[in-house]
């Protein structure tokens, strides 16, 4: 796998004060060989990876592997992951209006805090990054802190919520599911980072279904921001201020 780095090292260079990145992997329910690996990953870079975890599913098991890493940090994704989408329409579970759908997110928030306690993270990630602005609405009142889809936020609150979205995504998912464009994916990156935006630049990984292209190109990545001087962003401590 031939990448060039070159212009993600020079924006890094030429950004006007240290970059900041998270990471954020979506989908988890269970440990898997897969999680094993996305840990591992995160250990060896000493960078944390915010596992998003559909609460309807969730294992004690995995809530006993977070517990147990400083480096895995647990948020709320949706609740079944289940689509709900109107026909016709991109797939969501929460962009389309439901009555039920508030229900759901107290209820998410309420049996992650359950499994987690104190390491859970209260920022709300709606399956396939959508969700409905009137729903967004009622996130705070429950307990919610942040919200993160994919793509440049808006604006840094909504409804009393901080926004932490995600941009570099290294699957293509509208074709073989193997990775993406490099050039396009380091493009996107130095787009953020030339923008002068003070959103810290996001990596979205789906360890479930990580090819071998996908698990080196997301490594080398983090790696790259690192010896570019970027910095971790602490996200647990960003939702408290």
């Amino acid at each position: 796998m031939q990448v060039d780095w070159t212009p993600l090292r020079a924006a890094l260079r030429a950004a006007e004060r240290p970059v900041r990145f998270w990471w954020r992997d979506d989908d988890a329910i269970a440990p898997t060989p897969a999680l094993d690996r996305l840990e591992g990953l995160a250990r060896d870079a000493q960078v944390p990876v915010h596992i998003a975890v559909i609460p309807a599913h969730a294992t004690p098991e995995l809530a006993d592997i977070s517990k147990s890493s400083e480096f895995m940090i647990p948020v709320v994704h949706g609740w079944a992951h289940v689509d709900t989408s109107a026909p016709d329409a991109k797939k969501s579970e929460f962009q389309r209006d439901r009555p039920e759908a508030a229900e759901e997110t107290a209820q998410a928030l309420a049996r992650m805090r359950d499994l987690f306690g104190p390491a859970l993270v209260p920022m709300f990630v709606p399956p396939w990054n959508r969700i409905s602005g009137a729903l967004v609405a009622k996130l705070a009142a429950q307990g919610y802190r942040g919200l993160s889809t994919f793509g440049t936020r808006g604006a840094e609150m909504a409804h009393g919520l901080r926004v932490i979205n995600t941009h570099v995504d290294p699957i293509f998912w509208r074709g073989n599911r193997g990775l993406a464009d490099t050039e396009w994916l380091i493009d996107s990156a130095v787009a953020h980072i030339r923008s002068g935006t003070s959103e810290p630049l996001g990596l979205l990984t789906h360890h479930l279904v990580h090819t071998p292209e996908v698990w080196d190109f997301s490594a080398r990545f983090i790696a790259e921001m690192q010896d570019g001087g970027a910095v971790p962003h602490d996200i647990g401590a960003a939702l408290k201020n």
